[in-house]
């Protein structure tokens, strides 16, 4: 039987080689979502026999990701056996596990996109060059940027790590009044990130006006040919500054051929922007209730 705990530090050994899957490009696939986001999802993992399981929610809103290892039948087993239930409603993002539970499984059970999770993912080229004409505007902010400032980029290492740390503090600080618990969860995972860079696999980069981080954004990988963008922020006083992190950490990315930079949560304002940038794919993910319920 599954025994279900909450995701440590210390798990990353053991959780991260199941979730590095080639096939996958979600940023669900990522150690550090799943530590970060884990109370505001209600996210436990268990392993048994080399299969993966990962559920959120409690009681009937609980759902299950596709099973992680190399027995999709036994992870799938286990699942049921946990739940007894036959088809237990799970939640997935496209993929090659989607796809073969949805050749073996599809029938049973109503499938429902959820556009506001779907992730946004660009070519590493397009983000770290911004050519042509469709870009043009956001070749205007750098130049905007350029003509204020005196500044520069620098990958995030130990020597600017407490620079970046004011950055966000200050930034979480003057966004106090909208602050909730996915905020909350979202400023201790940057320090989390900042603190575990090389444990979690984190880069990162900051933007610096003076001796002052203006804009900071730290990732890691989904595999070896995705890098999830996990969090991105700006000063407000830095209009420009999204557009200067953007595209100053995109160049560093070299060995991916694709930035993920996940949802827009149905935030229209996120969601235009983040189609500002044309993605080359628009990720769907989806949530799975069996068409026969007890």
């Amino acid at each position: 039987m599954l025994l279900f705990k909450e995701i440590e530090l210390s798990d990353y050994e053991t959780i991260a080689p199941l979730l590095a899957d080639e096939t996958e490009q979600s940023c669900e696939n990522t150690f550090v979502n799943l530590l970060i986001w884990q109370k505001t999802y209600q996210m436990m993992w268990a392993m048994e026999d080399g299969q993966l399981v990962i559920k959120n929610g409690e009681g009937a809103e609980t759902a299950f990701a596709l099973p992680y290892g190399d027995d999709f039948e036994k992870g799938f087993a286990l699942i049921r056996e946990y739940t007894g239930e036959t088809y237990p409603d799970v939640w997935s993002p496209d993929g090659e596990r989607f796809r073969r539970f949805r050749e073996r499984l599809g029938e049973h059970y109503v499938i429902a996109e959820e556009r506001d999770a779907f992730d946004y993912l660009y070519r590493q080229r397009d983000l770290a060059e911004l050519a042509g004409k469709k870009y043009h505007g956001k070749r205007n902010h750098l130049h905007s940027f350029d003509k204020k400032y005196e500044w520069h980029f620098e990958p995030i290492c130990e020597q600017n790590t407490e620079a970046v740390l004011r950055c966000a503090e200050r930034w979480y600080t003057e966004n106090g009044d909208r602050m909730d618990q996915t905020l909350a969860e979202e400023q201790r995972g940057v320090t989390t990130m900042l603190m575990n860079r090389e444990k979690l696999g984190v880069r990162g980069g900051a933007i610096f006006v003076g001796q002052e981080v203006a804009a900071f954004t730290l990732g890691s990988p989904v595999n070896d040919s995705v890098f999830d963008i996990h969090i991105e922020k700006s000063l407000p006083e830095y209009e420009e500054g999204y557009t200067v992190i953007n595209y100053e950490f995109a160049k560093t990315l070299v060995d991916y051929p694709l930035i993920n930079r996940e949802d827009d949560m149905g935030i229209e304002g996120l969601r235009k922007a983040k189609l500002s940038y044309h993605p080359v794919l628009l990720l769907p993910k989806y949530f799975c209730r069996a068409k026969e319920k007890p």
